[in-house]
């Protein structure tokens, strides 16, 4: 997830160098700390008082968090989901030996199309994995698609199955 952070330092006439310095440390600072994967971009401004003398600076950092970015946790909450209506397939199929014929082959055939739509969402997500940038957006989409799909099949699926 790219952020963004403002850092700001008051400047005295005589002692900008020593401000500079300061400030230096104090972003250097804070991206050590952060963990910070990636600087984007670095900017700085001056603020003015009222007869146009310099007196603060303002900088500003974009950069890109590292460790479970906002990308990580939604593609784990997502193999999450996953994996749970999996355990529901697999459930729902186990079931098929308490009905009759015509029943099991109905339920069998319900699980198989469970279990497309799950290898489906599987692929997406797969999909989703590799790429980066605009491209991840588009296949978020399409995979959060898929999930959608999947979960309103399961929730029907097991509704049915419940009466």
């Amino acid at each position: 997830m790219i952020k963004v952070k403002t850092f700001t330092s008051q400047l005295k006439i005589f002692h900008t160098r020593n401000e500079l310095l300061e400030l230096d440390q104090v972003v250097n600072g804070f991206i050590a700390s952060g963990g910070i994967r990636k600087v984007i971009s670095v900017s700085d401004s001056i603020t003015s008082g009222e007869r146009g003398e310099a007196i603060g600076i303002i900088r500003v950092i974009t950069y890109e968090e590292s460790g479970e970015t906002s990308r990580e946790k939604v593609l784990a909450k997502m193999e999450e989901k996953l994996k749970a209506w999996g355990s529901d397939i697999e459930k729902f199929r186990g079931k098929t030996d308490k009905f009759g014929t015509k029943a099991r082959g109905k339920i069998q055939d319900q699980a198989e199309d469970l279990r497309a739509r799950q290898e489906l969402a599987r692929q997406k997500l797969q999909e989703m994995k590799k790429a980066g940038g605009e491209a991840w957006e588009d296949l978020r989409a399409g995979a959060e698609g898929a999930m959608d799909d999947l979960r309103k099949a399961v929730e029907n699926v097991i509704k049915k199955r419940e009466k």
